[in-house]
């Protein structure tokens, strides 16, 4: 029903989209979904068969797996079957998924068919691990009003938020199952389009111990068990009496436990405060401790991003402990993705290098695979550039080395890190018999630098240099400056 003009169309390395499409067919495998598509698209030129993948070629995969989806799971809903109303789907609603997961969001949406007097779904996936998920359900009825919404905001398999709109399309009410007990624990109200309150039953006895009021949007004041304490430790906080905020929030803590023993979102937002306080006052002994009880609680972790950031930083750059500190990248890249539906460039960054430092650079390298340069500022894009040349290289790999390292220098970046990236160029360049480079270098990381002469002088790659007459009279002045020294 749709053709394409595959030769017409911006082919794309197969490295870029290869997974989204791995993880459309796992999708289809896991769903139970007859697939009769080719399973890659591929031509034999030249005798050879390229690895390549188009942009097209992947949003018909999307757009065809999401009919027999909603022919298969969402009978009562029609789908389109002419020509006219495909070419209507696809330009209307559909847009470019493949785009999409370029830029780095990892989630997609399906449209059931759009006739004049009939409801319509629109069915939102999401990546978890290799196959895509739903994870929310937006009901409009015939005149085209969004009337209900259902939504997995945790992506564990279970609809635990509900909300219902009125005919204004405002949100009037939200219902939640937060602790994932079962029964609805939250209730959200609204008022002319606004949040006006929120009421929590965190330990589904009945009584609703805390009541949250907002003005314009935001949180006004609260009502319940611990909430004294805890307006005591803010007021503390934001005159930065920063011991006497860290009590107030511990006993607001333990007088909600009292109230509710279980681990609540609440439980999760006192013990992020106290972290918050321990880690900028160094008392990383109780910020351990605190993490720790955080993380036991199995309702913290939709609400652990911040924690994780806080954690995988404490570990990768104050303990310099990287394997700790790549797991625990490894589990905030996840949770990131689970809850912002993309990638973050940042986390996947530190997650690089952690595993780079735990020499892991094949991890290392898969990781950085997920980012596209073209969606980095320079900044970030040099340090992309900076990892993947370092990884490359520890696997022997000095020619894709030298090339994005050399992307690194010319991105520049800061002043501290400009001698290691002299240092590896000459390095690369050396392996790669470019001795005229490799000489220019690494003269240029000694200027910045000229501890860097310990490295250099027992690496056998720098052996020629040092052989030269420029290279002898660097060694020969950094070891009178060093004995001077001693």
């Amino acid at each position: 029903m749709i053709t394409f003009l595959f030769f017409l169309c911006f082919p794309l390395s197969a490295n870029l989209l290869e997974d989204y499409w791995q993880a459309v067919q796992n999708s289809k495998e896991k769903f139970e979904i007859s697939d009769h598509s080719p399973k890659r698209f591929s031509f034999r030129i030249g005798g050879e068969i390229p690895a390549v993948l188009h942009k097209e070629s992947l949003n018909h995969e999307v757009f065809w797996f999401c009919q027999k989806y909603l022919d298969k799971y969402h009978t009562n809903y029609p789908y389109p079957r002419f020509k006219q109303d495909i070419r209507s789907h696809l330009t209307d609603l559909y847009g470019d998924p493949a785009q999409n997961f370029l830029s780095g969001k990892l989630s997609f949406s399906c449209f059931s068919g759009w006739k004049e007097g009939s409801s319509l779904l629109k069915l939102s996936f999401f990546l978890n691990e290799e196959e895509f998920f739903p994870y929310r359900w937006d009901y409009y009825d015939s005149k085209g009003q969004l009337f209900l919404t259902e939504e997995d905001e945790t992506k564990n398999g279970k609809k635990d938020s509900f909300t219902y709109y009125s005919q204004s399309g405002c949100p009037k009410e939200i219902t939640k199952d937060k602790n994932d007990f079962g029964a609805m624990d939250e209730w959200w109200y609204y008022k002319n389009c606004q949040l006006v309150r929120v009421e929590y039953d965190s330990n589904e006895n009945g009584f609703r111990e805390r009541i949250c009021h907002y003005e314009n949007g935001k949180e006004s004041y609260c009502e319940g068990v611990g909430e004294k304490e805890e307006r005591e430790a803010i007021e503390f906080e934001s005159h930065q009496k920063f011991p006497e905020a860290l009590k107030a929030y511990r006993k607001s803590l333990k007088e909600y436990k009292k109230e509710v023993s279980n681990g609540t979102s609440r439980t999760c937002s006192l013990l992020k405060k106290i972290a918050n306080i321990e880690y900028n006052e160094r008392d990383f002994v109780s910020f351990t401790k605190t993490l720790d009880e955080f993380f036991s609680y199995r309702a913290c972790e939709s609400d652990s991003l911040d924690v994780l950031i806080y954690k995988s930083y404490y570990y990768l750059y104050v303990l310099g402990d990287y394997k700790t500190a790549k797991d625990s990248y490894q589990k905030t890249a996840e949770i990131y993705r689970k809850t912002h539906g993309e990638i973050s460039p940042e986390i996947l960054m530190n997650l690089a290098y952690s595993q780079f430092m735990d020499k892991d650079p094949n991890s290392c390298l898969a990781s950085l695979e997920k980012l596209n340069s073209r969606r980095l500022s320079a900044y970030p894009r040099f340090f992309l550039f900076y990892y993947r040349g370092s990884c490359e290289m520890s696997l022997g790999r000095f020619e894709d080395a030298y090339t994005n390292l050399k992307r690194a220098q010319i991105l520049g970046g800061e002043r501290e890190f400009l001698p290691v990236v002299y240092y590896k160029l000459g390095r690369a360049s050396f392996a790669t018999n470019r001795e005229v480079e490799g000489n220019l270098w690494t003269h240029q990381a000694l200027l910045y630098d000229f501890t860097l002469m310990d490295q250099m002088d027992s690496d056998p790659y720098f052996e020629r240099f040092f052989e030269s007459p420029n290279g002898k009279t660097h060694k020969r002045k950094y070891y009178l400056n060093k004995q001077k020294k001693q």
